[in-house]
């Protein structure tokens, strides 16, 4: 493996609260004062794809063509598939036809392949056939299944003692090619071939986002608490986006709502569990995370700050420009436990 593909010696914290503040001035003032920063994070550090997808879109907002020019490019340049243009409404709400033009000019001039890893993409994706097939086969709550996903996330631990995790920086976005390029490499048919899409306009590519290895400790109720360190590591390396890591944390609370059937997880409840306001009330779980009193977005927030994840008072305002123009904000591995 050459997980030195990725590898920078540098932080990504700068980045993170670049990134944060160029949102949150967009969202709260609605100009180009955010440029600035989104300039100055991209120049510093290599982009999760999402984030200079959103520049792009604000800049399209402004109407400010130049800016959305150069926002696409440097989403291309770090190995955006064309077919992720159409990821959010507000893009492709105007995608036709003039703006396409532009658009595939645009990657034909600066559109790369991802520079990944390729035995290590490789690798996961046997992990995660596995995984889904033990599971479409025997079920997910089979001692089979349960022995996979266990080997699968000792694994994911192997890897982050030698300090990465295996995100879209080590292995390019989910898309249909990547897909399609295994299966043919490894000689498996797709689980899902006959599962038909209720939205045709949809690939993968629209999600702008690496799937497996979150989704397996996801599912997780230890694994959390027990690479945690580790794993806050990884968020200030750019192998973990911060919200990723409060997902992940998250979750690892609110899945006690049911007592696991897998005998390697046997941590407990935690006493005292930390909220960011990610998921909502369920009525089924045992303990509430979401409080949107005063002393609740304050206490979200400063967790949030804990760990360089966007301010909820302004991701609720993102939610709000979502809903009224079309925005594609949040590209989130959300799996409601």
């Amino acid at each position: 493996m050459t997980l030195n593909v990725f590898s920078q010696g540098k932080s990504y914290v700068d980045y993170y609260n670049l990134v944060n503040k160029a949102e949150e001035e967009f969202v709260m003032k609605m100009d180009s004062s955010c440029y600035k920063y989104y300039d100055k994070a991209f120049s510093q550090n290599k982009p999760f794809l999402k984030d200079p997808y959103i520049a792009a879109q604000i800049a399209l907002y402004l109407n400010d063509t130049l800016r959305f020019k150069h926002y696409l490019s440097i989403a291309f340049k770090n190995g955006m598939p064309l077919r992720s243009v159409t990821a959010g409404k507000f893009i492709q709400d105007r995608y036709y036809p003039n703006l396409y033009k532009t658009i595939a000019s645009l990657y034909d001039r600066y559109g790369k392949e991802p520079q990944v890893d390729d035995e290590l993409r490789y690798k996961i994706c046997i992990l995660c056939y596995q995984s889904d097939s033990l599971k479409l086969k025997a079920g997910g709550d089979s001692e089979l299944f349960h022995k996979n996903e266990n080997e699968f996330r000792k694994y994911l631990s192997e890897l982050l003692k030698k300090g990465v995790f295996p995100n879209e920086h080590l292995l390019g976005i989910t898309t249909n090619k990547m897909l399609a390029d295994f299966y043919k490499k490894s000689g498996r048919p797709d689980l899902y071939a006959d599962l038909s899409m209720t939205n045709p306009q949809y690939s993968e590519e629209c999600e702008l986002r690496l799937k497996c290895p979150m989704n397996i400790i996801l599912h997780s109720q230890c694994f959390f608490r027990e690479n945690k360190d580790l794993l806050f590591e990884a968020v200030k390396a750019g192998y973990l986006h911060p919200k990723e890591y409060g997902i992940l944390e998250e979750t690892s609370v609110l899945w006690f709502k049911d007592a696991t059937t897998n005998p390697a997880e046997k941590c407990k409840l935690p006493k005292e569990p930390v909220s960011y306001n990610i998921f909502g009330i369920d009525p089924g779980s045992k303990v509430q995370l979401y409080d949107v009193t005063a002393e609740g977005v304050k206490r979200a927030d400063a967790n949030r700050s804990k760990i360089y994840m966007q301010k909820f008072t302004v991701d609720r305002r993102k939610k709000e420009l979502e809903e009224k123009y079309g925005f594609a904000f949040f590209f989130d591995f959300l799996d409601r436990p």
